[in-house]
């Protein structure tokens, strides 16, 4: 057989040159990935969705506002002595002794530190920020975390960017001298330690040890699986070269220090040294002392075996074992070495995991894309108005509905704002309720009948007669025939008014209505928010805002937009008289009736549409909407959900309703509907719009009970 040197030397030629071209394709790839990866990936960073901040002034009430609840919340606990520690609060006689751990959110005047709080019983009297020596109004309580949308190919995690320079040089060092003592010398591998960390592991008879430098351990934790395969540790090692022939050993080395997996809290891992030192010790980075330091270091090699929570044991010792290496590197004194290492494991207690509020995080989501906010470059914390203590409390009280439960929908929301305060829906996208009758939006129905047609002619009040009750046989009154006769009520309006004005004031306030045939009214269907929005309008006297979850940015992209007011032409007074028709008052002796306070209790409204009812009961600070499927649910039911959500106002509050000029409150005789005496037996304070209201005193003894008067207005 006769060899053909020139094809085999040109077969060779073709195939190295098919080598080389393969090769520098795979480099040059190698090179687009560690650019991808440190330009954009890198880049990326979570939105952290939080609550409302917690306000606390002169003069709340401690256990009003459940103040030692929401520390608890967030991780503070009770202390006998006096508190030294991030997280800790103790309450010595009329003195609170509170230390705010750390919150990285700026722009809300969120305080942190030791704060001292004094009591008059549980009244605060005055507030005095320790470091400071500064006495205060009022201090801002950092937010709950809700949530965290994960930036683009990445899972949701706790994880915020710090610069190089605001790291302790002793956790810098520390972390360098556990993870990579090489690490200013080599080019990406270690083959010293990669030596080192074999022979240690034929030693061992299995794996204890590894040899990965801290480009490689960046390169697997963004980039790789955690799979222990050949393939996949000649990727690593090529992409750290890589990466360290491209970038600076400082840019590695500040990715390596924010994305470093430390343990987890919940379902969320913690990424990064900033998120650590917070969740671990409530501090930031440059309070860390020497033993600090040296324990966040420790967890790195193995943050779920070495975690100070669950092993406090494993950790004192790991982390000694990081002071010695300091100690020896000259990094730290004898003195301080020693004092550090026979120190405790001070850990912050993990606050409560996040409140459930999945639907409103929905609502936040679709807030942040309409204004193109998403997980992207730059760090981006959003704080909303969900108070997670409501929320809590929302949850449980629906859950005592048993299955309706599931498909009941609760809107909790403050109608000055429009900022929703608790929100619990099946699906917060799609309602599938038909929604809606001239029975739900009853209350606005009343509103044309209380405008007078010419300022010397009174249509109704609110102690007219209407018509014969169904039952008693007697003349009932406007508010009587609200509470008994609800149907008879709607007919007689849509009688008297005329569909066409009926319809007019429904569209005002945004409620869809139409004529059928000319005769008939038709409403649309309605959504809970809908409903929600069209109450708030009654509540805030016809000057409500857009319903919203009252977003803020606080990157500097957006700092939320100020909401769009809607307002009516009704007249405040016309509007203050059907929600004070809505209190349900009972009528009572005319002594049991002092200084008139009603107007802060709550309005409430139930109506039934074919496939549910509604539930409504507020006042100007409050909004509760409660829509339940079905008509089984007790009344007794929803109104003990009413009192346990919705308190009674405090007296005072600046949130009370005043009542609007052109209003004027007379005791009223039941019996006669006129001006009551001493003598009258059954009383009711009524509002009254001004020249509308009765003149005349009652004319009855009332020795027996009268013949009811024909001559009422």
């Amino acid at each position: 057989m006769i060899i053909n040197k020139k094809k085999i030397l040109a077969a060779l030629t073709i195939f190295l040159k098919a080598l080389m071209i393969l090769i520098s394709g795979y480099l040059l790839i190698i090179i687009v990935i560690v650019l991808w990866t440190f330009e954009v990936k890198l880049q990326r960073w979570p939105i952290f969705i939080y609550s409302a901040p917690f306000s606390l002034r002169i003069g709340d009430d401690i256990n009003y506002v459940r103040l030692l609840e929401r520390l608890g919340r967030l991780g503070h606990v009770g202390n006998d002595v006096v508190v030294q520690e991030p997280g800790q609060w103790t309450l010595s006689g009329s003195e609170l002794s509170i230390f705010l751990k750390y919150s990285p959110l700026k722009g809300l005047g969120i305080v942190s530190g030791p704060v001292g709080i004094s009591l008059d019983w549980n009244k605060i009297r005055s507030i005095h920020l320790v470091r400071a020596v500064e006495d205060v109004n009022q201090i801002t309580f950092e937010p709950e975390l809700i949530n965290i949308i994960p930036a683009r190919g990445c899972g949701p995690e706790l994880c915020r960017p710090v610069s190089l320079e605001n790291v302790p040089p002793l956790l810098k060092n520390a972390i360098i001298l556990t993870e990579d003592t090489h690490f200013f010398s080599h080019s990406g591998i270690d083959l010293t330690s990669i030596h080192r960390a074999f022979k240690t592991n034929i030693k061992a008879g299995r794996y204890v040890q590894g040899g990965s430098t801290i480009s490689q351990q960046l390169i697997r934790m963004t980039l790789l699986t955690p799979e222990k395969t050949l393939w996949r540790k000649v990727n690593e090692i090529l992409l750290a070269v890589g990466a360290e022939a491209i970038y600076s050993k400082k840019t590695i080395l500040q990715a390596y220090l924010n994305r470093v997996y430390l343990g987890h809290w919940g379902a969320f891992p913690i990424r990064g040294i900033a998120e650590a030192s917070r969740h671990f010790f409530g501090k930031d980075l440059p309070e860390l002392d020497p033993a600090e330091c040296a324990l966040l270091a420790a967890t790195i090699r193995a943050p779920n075996v070495i975690n100070p929570h669950r092993h406090p044991e494993r950790a004192h010792s790991r982390r000694n074992m990081v002071l010695g290496l300091l100690f020896k590197a000259g990094e730290i004194s004898r003195d301080a070495y020693e004092e550090a290492s026979e120190s405790t494991v001070k850990m912050r207690k993990p606050g409560w995991t996040p409140v459930r509020a999945d639907a409103f995080v929905d609502l936040v989501k679709v807030h942040l894309h309409a204004e193109r906010t998403s997980a992207g470059p730059g760090r981006q914390d959003v704080v909303t108005s969900l108070d997670p203590l409501i929320q809590t409390d929302a949850d449980l009280e629906l859950k005592k509905l048993g299955d309706a439960a599931v498909q009941s929908y609760l809107i909790l929301l403050a109608p000055q704002s429009g900022e929703i305060k608790a929100f619990i829906v099946p699906n917060p996208q799609k309602w599938t309720g038909s929604g809606g009758n001239l029975e739900t939006v009853l209350p606005f129905v009343i509103i044309p009948a209380l405008v007078s047609e010419k300022h010397d002619q009174v249509r109704y009040t609110l102690t007219s007669d209407l018509f014969t009750g169904s039952q008693e046989g007697i003349p009932l009154t406007f508010r009587q025939a609200f509470q008994k006769e609800r149907l008879l009520l709607l007919e007689k309006l849509c009688a008297s008014l005329g569909p066409d004005k009926i319809v007019s004031v429904l569209k005002e306030f945004g409620i869809n209505a139409s004529l059928k045939d000319h005769r008939e009214i038709i409403i649309a269907p309605i959504t809970p928010m809908q409903m929600a929005q069209i109450y708030s309008l009654l509540a805030t006297l016809g000057n409500a805002p857009s319903l919203g979850a009252g977003v803020k940015v606080l990157d500097g992209i957006s700092q939320g937009k100020t909401l769009e007011r809607k307002k009516v032409s009704a007249e405040p007074p016309i509007l203050f008289l059907v929600n004070y028709l809505l209190k349900g008052l009972q009528p009572a002796n005319e002594k049991d009736i002092g200084p008139d306070n009603t107007w802060s209790k709550l309005s409430t409204f139930k109506a039934r549409d074919l496939e549910g009812s509604w539930n409504i009961a507020y006042r100007s600070d409050s909004l509760l909407l409660v829509r339940t499927p079905g008509h089984d649910i007790k009344e007794a039911k929803i109104m003990n959900m009413v009192s346990n959500l919705l308190p009674q106002a405090k007296a005072g509050s600046e949130n009370n309703a005043q009542i609007p000029e052109g209003v004027f409150f007379r005791k009223i005789c039941v019996l006669s509907g006129l001006l009551a005496t001493s003598t009258c037996p059954q009383v009711i304070r009524e509002p009254f719009l001004k020249g509308t209201q009765p003149l005349q005193w009652c004319p009855y003894r009332h020795e027996a009970n009268p013949v009811r008067s024909d001559t009422r207005n």
